[in-house]
């Protein structure tokens, strides 16, 4: 079992660098530094604001990090073959899985410890917790999060799926409770109860090793559910083998569509807006950067920083749209229709000049909201209108008539 463990996590391990290699390319680092740069100012003008305990300030900490704690599972890595091939071998399971959760216990850690320590500023000032009352919390959410993996192993063995919601409702009960009075009472109640915790599941789990009652169809079920998850993001930036986008009807936005006329010229232009709006992919990314955008815009007060952060998040959205042109083409079907590349090029760059559009005047909003009407507003949105105009006029047609030739 160590063998099969250490052979599948090699190759998973390859399997995941070849897409990290491929995300982590300069234009996202780019849009990284930035985005970690505009929060780190943003939050550090915050603390400054905070002179006194806040009343919310106790409850803001208790969701956070009990949110944070839901953070990370345990990757299983079994494929459809093993509850065929490895059956005769499930007594002996148990040493793989125990292997798959050591393995998986390093990223929920880290985003705990990180959580925690980012967090440590402002559960100071707004929470008015001790340093010391800080350090015992984070270090019993540790401690939990360590034992609450060993939930994961007591549902792929256990036969009642509300048996398994029950268990993890009382899980998730018991920590908000800790949480809560670690937070206003004695912060070593967090430790305390997570030590408990932490060896009490311990102890169910060995049980386990010798019971050989693995559900297969849901430990591969749930190990394919987290697959497609990490894959659906690395989708958003490459192509993804496997994994296609969910399509939505969206009848209510059918209106959107009217102002296109429906004759032969405009054939690629309505394909390619109703694609867009069905399309969950898409339509999720460019809401959920122009969300993020209009609320950094809305919080962050530095002239500078909101003006990176206007272009960068104009640019990254014209940028994402590329692979759902690319996307378009691969469909043979599409090829019946006698229109020509340039034609194609030219109705995708109407789309995505449109999208862009509506993102530009959103943003514009909310840097009006925050900085008035002057000049520094009238120069970040220029400088947003330039950006627009850039991508889909000189860098857009460039780049999509590679995936025509």
């Amino acid at each position: 079992m160590g063998q099969l463990w250490s052979e599948r996590l090699r190759r998973h391990q390859l399997n995941q660098f070849k897409y990290l290699r491929l995300i982590f390319n300069d234009n996202f680092m780019l849009a990284f530094i930035v985005l970690i740069g505009a929060l780190g100012f943003w939050y550090s003008n915050l603390l400054g604001t905070i002179h006194q305990t806040l009343t919310f300030g106790k409850p803001i900490v208790i969701v956070i990090l009990f949110l944070a704690v839901q953070v990370g599972g345990i990757a299983t890595l079994l494929e459809e073959p093993d509850s065929t091939f490895l059956l005769v071998k499930e007594k002996e399971f148990y040493k793989y899985f125990r292997s798959a959760k050591n393995y998986s216990s390093f990223m929920p850690v880290v985003t705990v410890a990180m959580v925690n320590f980012l967090l440590s500023a402002f559960a100071s000032r707004g929470a008015g917790l001790r340093i010391i009352d800080i350090v015992a919390i984070a270090v019993g959410l540790i401690v939990y999060k360590l034992g609450s993996l060993n939930i994961n192993l007591l549902e792929l063995y256990g036969r009642d799926k509300i048996g398994n919601f029950k268990m993890r409702l009382v899980s998730n009960i018991l920590l908000l409770v800790s949480l809560i009075v670690a937070t206003y009472l004695f912060s070593w109640t967090m430790l305390i109860v997570a030590v408990l915790y932490y060896f009490f599941l311990n102890a169910r789990v060995k049980t386990l090793e010798t019971s050989g009652q693995l559900q297969w169809k849901y430990a591969i079920e749930t190990e394919n559910q987290r697959m497609f998850r990490i894959k659906r993001f690395y989708n958003l930036f490459t192509d993804v083998p496997g994994v296609t986008s969910k399509i939505r009807r969206r009848k209510w936005l059918d209106w959107l569509y009217q102002p296109i006329k429906k004759n032969p010229k405009n054939t690629y232009l309505y394909l390619f807006a109703r694609g867009f709006v069905r399309n969950n992919e898409y339509l999720g990314l460019f809401l959920r950067l122009t969300i993020i955008q209009a609320i950094m815009l809305a919080l962050i007060d530095n002239f500078y920083i909101s003006l990176i952060v206007e272009m960068l998040f104009i640019y990254l959205v014209g940028f994402q749209l590329k692979p759902y042109f690319k996307e378009v083409m691969q469909n043979l079907m599409q090829r019946l229709y006698p229109i020509r590349g340039k034609t194609k090029i030219a109705d995708f760059t109407k789309l995505s000049t449109a999208i862009l559009l509506i993102q530009w005047v959103i943003s514009a909003i909310a840097i009006l909201y925050k900085f008035g009407f002057g000049m520094n507003s009238l120069i970040i949105i220029i400088a947003g209108l330039a950006v627009l105009i850039f991508v889909n006029y000189f860098y857009m047609p460039r780049q999509l008539k590679k995936y025509l030739d």
